[in-house]
């Protein structure tokens, strides 16, 4: 994906400087309306990368249109003959769809002015033949076109069906390349978006429970009816700024997944809000970063002091919706003492597992037994972090792999998550 971006975005510098060559050289002999050039909607990103606007229905729908009008005035106009088989793109191509980042169609007959561009953009490789001046100009631009995207594509092993032939037809190849990636990439951009969300468990008729990617998921969860959502953790990187507050009224908690953590401190404050929610009509998530400690705490509390359930009862109720509820040992403590004060006794055994070195997603080194000793290890090893929670420090370390990657096609980066290690066994 990134190599593509960054070939897109060579070829966007490229065909950009060759219309200034156009502009210069042919002195307003072309209608240069057909040249001006909008604002791409890849925006540079991570350092020079650049990462598309998320396309929207209407786009796609536009596109549509856009295909079926580029194939009528395919079958319409006459075919000019030619020597080379890309001396053809006015019948071929699909630069009449979007144009130069969505220029050339608009909906209102705009592909005809695509089609005007490319023929011009070929009418200059013939005008270049026969002045010496335009020949050294594009001369010079089909060397930067082959130290910068054809070399690219060599270093990456990428075969593009394109440059291939003389120099005659490079700028009409990387026109058409150019505009095949970024139909490539409104689709990655959408498959991206469509891969990216997870499906919250219902718990009961109004309560769903996930992980910050179902927090993230607006059009699944309206499509559940959801119009609350209360975040247990706000206080993790990026959790704030992704909450969308036109679409959800949100009720906001900074607690850690530490075992030492006082959850408790929030039952009744959270418990008012769900059944608040319950009584309007609506249906809230509650959700903490990997779903599965701190959300299933509080749902778990939430079904024993409403519900009037037990521990055990409460616990099986979860797991059989939300298979990955792990509230981590000190949750699992308040829930007994909660059991206890609520039933007289305990309805289930609490097992406690071997403990599990706690190791830096950072550094990789031993950090201790406890969330505590990784916590005070990440805030003196690792002073650029915001906070010193394990989510906040799986943030950083996917941050820092994406900027240190290099363009390698076919190469990615896929950082292991160390996850919790306590569980609740009946």
């Amino acid at each position: 994906h990134i190599f593509l971006l960054t070939l897109h975005q060579k070829l966007d510098s490229l065909l950009r400087q060759f219309l200034s060559i156009i502009n210069k050289t042919t002195s307003g002999d072309f209608d240069k309306e057909d040249y001006t050039v909008p604002e791409s909607p890849y925006t540079p990103c991570l350092g020079g990368a650049s990462f598309p606007f998320t396309p929207t229905k209407e786009r796609m729908l536009s596109d549509n249109q856009a295909d079926s009008s580029d194939s009528e005035s395919q079958r319409s106009a006459p075919k000019t003959s030619s020597s080379g088989h890309r001396e053809s793109l006015d019948s071929s191509s699909p630069v009449s769809r979007d144009g130069w980042h969505g220029k050339f169609y608009k909906g209102n007959g705009e592909p005809h002015r695509s089609l005007r561009l490319t023929a011009k953009l070929r009418d200059f490789n013939k005008f270049a033949k026969v002045d010496a001046e335009s020949s050294k100009e594009l001369e010079q631009w089909n060397e930067m076109l082959k130290n910068d995207a054809v070399k690219l594509c060599q270093d990456n092993n990428f075969n593009t069906g394109f440059f291939e032939g003389s120099d005659n037809n490079s700028v009409i190849d990387a026109y058409e390349l150019k505009v095949r990636l970024e139909h490539i990439l409104d689709r990655i951009a959408l498959i991206s978006e469509a891969a990216n969300t997870e499906k919250p468990s219902l718990i009961t008729s109004c309560l769903f429970i996930g992980g910050a990617l179902a927090a993230r998921s607006a059009y699944t969860l309206q499509h559940f009816g959801i119009t609350h959502i209360l975040c247990l953790c706000s206080n993790e990187i990026g959790q704030a700024d992704s909450q969308y507050h036109d679409l959800f009224e949100y009720k906001n908690f900074s607690i850690y997944d530490n075992e030492d953590s006082n959850i408790s401190s929030i039952f009744e404050e959270v418990c008012d809000f769900i059944d608040h929610v319950e009584q309007t009509g609506g249906r809230v998530l509650v959700h903490c970063f990997e779903g599965k400690s701190r959300s299933a705490t509080v749902v778990i509390a939430y079904l024993m002091l409403r519900k009037n359930l037990t521990l055990l009862e409460a616990w099986n109720s979860l797991k059989r919706a939300h298979r990955r509820a792990q509230p981590n040992d000190g949750f699992a403590r308040i829930l007994l003492d909660l059991d206890r004060k609520l039933h007289g006794k305990v309805s289930m055994e609490w097992h406690q597992r071997k403990p599990m070195m706690k190791v830096c997603p950072i550094c990789g080194k031993n950090a201790g037994l406890s969330s505590s000793s990784l916590k005070l290890h990440l805030q003196k090893a690792h002073k650029k972090l915001s906070s010193g929670s394990v989510d906040s420090a799986m943030t950083m370390e996917i941050q820092k792999a994406l900027d240190a990657l290099k363009i390698n096609r076919g190469g990615s980066v896929s950082p292991t998550q160390r996850q919790s290690h306590s569980v609740m066994d009946q």
